[in-house]
């Protein structure tokens, strides 16, 4: 019988500017009548929104556009190529192969629903209950406002032809964890939840590669929801596959799929410790589906005997965490193919979304929250540490600055060179105060400055000496002579306070005290000179025997 009929193809690295007419007015003037554009979305790497486009078109040949096939039959060709000045590096295809976007999320999206087709299933076809219709981009993104980001994963699963090449079903489940992880590489998604959806091998897929994961990249991809359709989770009716594949590289995979198969029950088991944190819900089939037969021209058909694929006990995982256990009026190709309306499972399926989306948006929001505290107390902590660093710095280089000046004091106190007994100009005093400010002695024991007049022992002239020579200090805390900033980064100022009047304590003033311009340690006569490397208060002056002893 002479047949055609419409087909889906994916067109990639469309331009961000393109509209859907303009898209549809690059290809051939005859085809543009038989050409729908049904969806125009940012492409999976599209995070920001201005990277390329990918677009779902129905192709509808007319009579004319169909060319004979084997046996006699008219098949749709694809649309001429887009004319050359429009080309724009278009990738044209209809095999579905990785991941193809259905819909536009916007920026309130707060999951990926990803469907997995089954095997020698087409990723587009297998959810399309007829050419113009398929529920995962025509019915789910506007029923949930576009909150997901709805994506459909292909893979090569044909089980006769020229192209057929030997997989087994880890191979299958190592390839989606890798290409899962490549999706979601971006900040903007890496740590949104997942609701995957699988058809048939399309859930053993999905099993496989989530049994496989890490745990720390299990953290990565966190799969909150899975939907099974028709999962053959302890087996398929393969015994008329067997026999056509007998020989030929995709014999193994069969061999996995038998019921009660090692591959299958160990998954099974791997599967039930790594199942606890998730949500399951199980679609079964109640009609047989026809087998698979090799006609005279060596084509597969299903025109064999009908059997059910997957039975019940097959498809029910009846674990805790399997939530939904539903029966479907379909066979094992319709399970997975929704119509809308209130016939078939599609408000279950939907509300069951809904819900995980709501779960879902929690657990991101959740996340981000975690997220952006985490990196609040980060940065808290790395604004701690260099306080504290800088504090550390600050203590170590005064506690150097004193250790140096104590050792430059004491080696001139032992020594006594004359150099060491030299005035150098201070610009903060006078000229005349600059030139008499000497030390000369009185007695054989004692010591007087020529400024102040104030007598030492001998044994603190040195230090009183350093003081007033050296300007180390704002004023000289004996004659009032003004210096630089003390060692140690302590400022000192010196206070002269007439035996009437108040110090700072409210006490009868004593004389000449000083006090620290950054700490106000207050300091009685020449313990001043210790106190940066020492930190001599005025409590420990007298105790050190530091204070001024006038002569007897």
């Amino acid at each position: 019988m002479v047949s055609g009929r419409p087909l889906t193809w994916r067109i990639q690295s469309i331009p961000a500017d393109f509209t859907e007419e303009r898209l549809k007015s690059c290809f051939h003037s005859d085809d543009k009548k038989c050409i729908e554009i049904k969806s125009l979305v940012p492409d999976v790497s599209n995070y920001d929104g201005d990277g390329t486009l990918t677009a779902t078109m129905l192709f509808s040949p007319r009579a004319d556009t169909f060319v004979v096939g084997k046996g006699g039959t008219l098949t749709a060709t694809m649309p001429r190529e887009p004319r050359a000045e429009e080309y724009n590096d278009f990738d044209i295809d209809k095999d579905f192969i990785g991941f193809t976007p259905l819909n536009n999320p916007g920026k309130d999206v707060c999951a990926d629903i990803i469907a997995v087709t089954g095997l020698a299933g087409h990723a587009f076809g297998s959810w399309a209950h007829s050419a113009q219709k398929m529920w995962l981009r025509d019915y789910l993104p506007r029923d949930i406002q576009n909150r997901a980001r709805i994506l459909i994963y292909g893979y090569e699963s044909q089980l006769h032809g020229a192209n057929t090449a030997k997989s087994i079903i880890s191979d299958y489940g190592n390839s989606f964890t890798q290409s899962l992880m490549d999706l979601r590489d971006h900040p903007s998604c890496r740590d949104r939840p997942l609701i995957l959806i699988g058809h048939s091998l399309g859930a053993l897929i999905i099993k496989q590669a989530i049994t496989d994961l890490e745990p720390s990249i299990r953290s990565r991809l966190p799969v909150r929801t899975l939907i099974f359709f028709g999962a053959p989770h302890n087996g398929l009716e393969v015994t008329a596959l067997e026999t056509l594949v007998k020989g030929r590289p995709t014999q193994t995979l069969i061999s996995e799929l038998k019921r009660e198969s090692p591959t299958l029950t160990g998954l099974s088991e791997r599967f039930r410790h790594v199942a606890k944190d998730m949500t399951i819900h199980t679609y079964y089939e109640s009609r047989p589906t026809s087998t698979v037969d090799e006609g005279p021209d060596g084509q597969w058909e299903r025109r064999g005997e009908p059997k059910v694929m997957v039975e019940r006990s097959s498809a029910l995982l009846n674990l805790e965490s399997e939530k939904t256990r539903m029966k479907v009026d379909g066979d094992h190709k319709e399970i997975a193919r929704l119509r809308r309306g209130q016939g078939g499972v599609y408000p279950n399926v939907l509300r069951i979304i809904k819900e995980a989306l709501v779960s879902a948006s929690d657990q991101f929001a959740a996340t981000l929250s975690r997220q952006a505290y985490h990196k609040a107390v980060q940065a808290a902590d790395i604004e701690a540490e260099e306080g504290r660093q800088a504090y550390l710095k600050a203590v170590s280089d005064a506690e150097e600055e004193g250790r140096k000046f104590y050792t430059e004091a004491a080696q001139a106190t032992e020594t006594e060179p004359e150099e060491a007994l030299a005035v150098k100009p201070d610009p903060g005093v006078s000229v005349e105060r600059n030139t008499t400010h000497d030390i000369w002695g009185y007695g054989n024991h004692n010591l007087i400055c020529d400024s102040c007049y104030d007598e030492f022992p001998k044994t603190q002239m040195h230090q009183h000496c350093y003081i007033c020579r050296n300007g180390n200090y704002n004023v000289c805390q004996s004659c009032n002579a003004k210096g630089k900033s003390c060692p140690g980064g302590h400022d000192m100022v010196s206070r002269q306070l007439e035996d009437t009047r108040e110090d700072d304590q409210g006490k009868e003033g004593d004389g000449t005290r000083g006090w620290c311009d950054f700490c106000t340690y207050k300091f009685l006569d020449y313990s001043l000179y210790y106190t940066p490397y020492l930190r001599y208060g005025p409590q420990d002056s007298e105790a050190k025997g530091l204070t001024r002893q006038s002569q007897s």
